[in-house]
């Protein structure tokens, strides 16, 4: 009877060691963006286009994880899966309408397993002034397109004609230099008769 009970004392003891997955909600009604530290097996949950929602947490690697994705899970309980990259913003279209309604982005993962998200409300974002969510935008630094290309265009242009022009003036300069050694030595050669003929 004691083995039963210390068996059992055992089985139950080591439950509580294991990983128990967490459930996280996130509110998007005052802050359009939201930053979530989670782990493999936790789940998001957030309330949007008047429906509840949920992305869970499936498997992490160290530059990627695996998600699965719950939208009105109020409604039905189909999950799809997906992978979300360092470098890459997962746009999600909850209610199918065409529009990207949440945008999932990983920031980074660390060597513990932990999986840094950010979620941004895209509609709420639009609606409301621009806020500093640390997320990187193309910037207009005054110079097109086609700006660079007629840069870079151009340093190529001059370097191709420096390499040209250097190796044709470089070989002239050596057969003048040939020429000023071997008509050299012819003179040091018809001098050097001379002296011979006049001893």
């Amino acid at each position: 009877m004691n083995r039963i009970a210390l068996g059992l004392f055992l089985f139950l003891f080591s439950f509580s060691f294991a990983s128990a997955s967490e459930s996280y909600d996130v509110d998007f009604s005052e802050v359009s963006t939201q930053a979530i530290f989670v782990y493999d097996g936790d789940e998001i949950r957030f309330s949007l286009l008047g429906g509840d929602h949920v992305i869970i947490i499936e498997d992490v690697g160290s530059s990627s994880i695996k998600v699965d994705i719950g939208p009105f899970v109020d409604r039905q309980n189909i999950l799809t899966p997906g992978l979300i990259g360092l470098d890459y913003i997962m746009k999600l279209d909850l209610d199918k309408d065409g529009v990207t309604d949440l945008n999932v982005a990983l920031y980074a993962v660390s060597a513990e397993g932990e999986v840094h998200l950010v979620l941004q409300d895209v509609r709420a974002a639009d609606q409301g002034a621009p806020e500093d969510v640390g997320l990187v935008e193309g910037g207009n630094f005054g110079i097109s397109k086609i700006g660079v290309l007629i840069i870079v265009g151009a340093l190529i242009l001059v370097l191709v004609l420096f390499l040209v022009f250097r190796n044709g003036f470089w070989s002239d300069t050596e057969k003048k230099t040939e020429e000023h050694v071997h008509h050299s030595s012819e003179k040091t050669d018809s001098s050097e008769e001379l002296k011979e003929e006049a001893s």
